[in-house]
């Protein structure tokens, strides 16, 4: 922007469509331009594109493929239905009562919904798992609230178990995408309505739930997405009640069978396609709409006294129960249980401590090392398919979110398979691990950046080249204020994400590098719970400790440019 104030020139002239529409055009020609594209998309090649052919290679490998395939669907065939009803009614369930609670927070002060997206995001920086953890801690067979202070004897270990903590997990995510979508809507359609004697049913009614049929969609089958890929939940509370996803982990852990975890993972991948081929419709559908509600009036949602009576209910049940969830990660480690009574003690700090703290300093690392190259890699690659590439949008996109749509079961597995040979032999080292968060990671923000880079105006750009700017100059006073912090959201998000993601890693730590997910999840295992609120407590911290220091650069680069 300096470089721009400091030329004393007509800019208008230089807007002239029919002189400058082209301007980069000159790059098609150019071989460096043509390599720098190649070696921009090698990588995606290379470790989604190979690690997902290998995978399906694998499956039908052989002359018994088919047979083992067979196998698989009649010896699974019950935990396949389990995954999709559990799916179904988490997505569901989820999506229902994160609209009903999102249209409740909209109703509070300006204050108060500042404090419930805050508890919300807790669940933004935490794995399903973590609140199977505190569920578990609170109202399992020895749980602090059914056990030692109602005296009940609560057995959730159960499908119930599992469909109610995906559906509550997932609610919180969902409550902050439907609050979004709410904002985007045209106030001047409420007041209209009023004006013409409708009331706030009929408004809910005819207007609101209409106008969010693609925020439902998108929900649901994001909803739908993420449960299918879950195998923490129902293998830490599910019991006897299995799904394919934690069917996949029992198998490749127990017994290394890579062709049938492998036809497992294709089996689980069927539905996964289904659900996000609708996901992306709705979302399109939904960007979409978005974009004709810009600059519209701000929405005023109607309620009258017992729509509201019921959403306060709601509000603080729903906010009590993630209150106490959050409370005993934090508390259950230093809490002893002895005949009946509740000691404080840090004993247990003593036994965190025996795990090696270099899994705390590597995990760290390699979620910074994720969070600001993934971001950086993604918004190079974001800014050359929207701005100078002419063709191969569509495909760059579908490689991009196969990361997302496969489940983190197959993602590991594919790594595996790809990796563990020449050349490419990158199994037992932290290159394994690195690579597949990056690029597990990478629609998340190669999203992020496209949204950023869309919308920046090419007007300015063009200017800063015409006025003899270099690309580099073009870049540090035009580009990069702008898209700062949709990158530094980017950043946050993707550490935030490599900090608590699971399902991919787990199959490829070596016992020499090991990740603070796969401590937490080997402590549930046996039991310790007590340890492992206090790893999940100190994920949320980093998680707390890495954004106050995101948004410190933030307010810094602020005022500066």
């Amino acid at each position: 922007m300096a470089f721009l104030q400091r030329k004393r020139v007509d800019l208008s002239t230089l807007f002239s469509k029919d002189k400058h529409s082209d301007f980069h055009t000159k790059e098609y020609g150019n071989p460096f331009f043509w390599i720098f594209v190649f070696l921009l998309c090698f990588p995606l090649v290379l470790f989604i594109v190979y690690p997902t052919l290998l995978l399906f290679i694998r499956a039908f490998q052989g002359d018994n493929g088919f047979a083992v395939f067979s196998d698989v669907l009649q010896r699974y065939r019950l935990a396949f239905w389990n995954s999709i009803e559990s799916s179904f009614f988490s997505a569901f369930l989820s999506t229902i009562f994160a609209f009903f609670l999102a249209y409740g927070i909209l109703q509070l002060k300006s204050n108060m919904q500042k404090i419930c997206l805050i508890i919300l995001s807790i669940s933004l920086v935490s794995p399903p798992f973590i609140s199977s953890l505190s569920f578990i801690s609170l109202y399992g067979r020895r749980g602090l609230i059914s056990y030692r202070i109602l005296k009940l004897s609560l057995d959730p270990y159960n499908k119930y178990g599992v469909i109610g903590m995906q559906s509550l997990h997932f609610t919180c995510l969902n409550i902050l995408f439907f609050i979004h979508a709410l904002r985007a809507m045209d106030g001047k359609l409420f007041y209209s309505a009023r004006d013409l004697g409708a009331g706030p049913l009929s408004i809910v009614k005819d207007i609101v739930l209409p106008l969010l049929r693609p925020a439902f969609l998108a929900s649901f089958f994001i909803s739908f997405l993420r449960a299918l890929a879950d195998f923490g939940t129902p293998v830490i509370i599910g019991g006897r009640y299995s799904t394919l996803a934690s069917e996949i982990y029992l198998q490749l852990i127990g017994y290394s069978d890579f062709q049938k975890t492998a036809v497992m993972n294709i089996l689980l991948l069927f539905p996964a396609l289904f659900s996000f081929y609708f996901y992306r419709r709705a979302m399109e559908q939904s960007d979409k709409w978005n974009g004709e509600q810009k600059g519209r009036t701000r929405p005023d949602f109607p309620a009258n006294f017992l729509i509201r009576t019921v959403l306060s209910i709601l509000l603080c049940l729903f906010f009590l129960f993630e209150c106490l969830q959050y409370l005993s990660i934090f508390l259950y480690g230093f809490l002893r249980f002895d005949q009946g009574e509740v000691h404080f003690t840090l004993e247990n700090m003593g036994e965190l401590f025996q795990y090696n703290l270099s899994t705390m300093y590597l995990t760290l690392a390699l979620s910074v090392i994720t969070g600001f190259f993934g971001s950086f890699f993604s918004f190079v690659l974001a800014y050359i398919v929207e701005r100078k590439l002419p063709f191969g949008k569509k495909t760059i996109d579908f490689v991009l979110s196969l990361p997302y749509l496969l489940p983190g079961t197959c993602f590991g597995l594919a790594y595996i398979l790809a990796f563990n040979k020449a050349p490419f032999r990158l199994t037992g080292t932290v290159w394994i691990i690195l690579f597949s968060l990056i690029f597990r990671q990478m629609p998340l923000g190669s999203r992020m950046a496209s949204a950023a880079i869309s919308s920046l105006p090419k007007n300015m750009e063009r200017a800063g080249r015409d006025l003899g700017a270099n690309p580099i100059r073009v870049f540090l006073d035009i580009l990069f204020p702008i898209l700062l912090p949709s990158f530094l959201s980017s950043v946050y998000n993707q550490f935030t994400q490599s900090l608590t993601t699971m399902g991919a890693v787990i199959f490829l730590i070596s016992a020499k590098y090991k990740v603070l997910v796969y401590t937490l999840f080997d402590a549930i295992n046996r039991g310790s719970y007590n340890v492992a609120s206090l790893i999940s407590g100190i994920m949320i911290l980093l998680s707390l400790a890495f954004y106050l220091l995101l948004e410190g650069c933030r307010l810094l680069a602020k005022n500066r440019y």
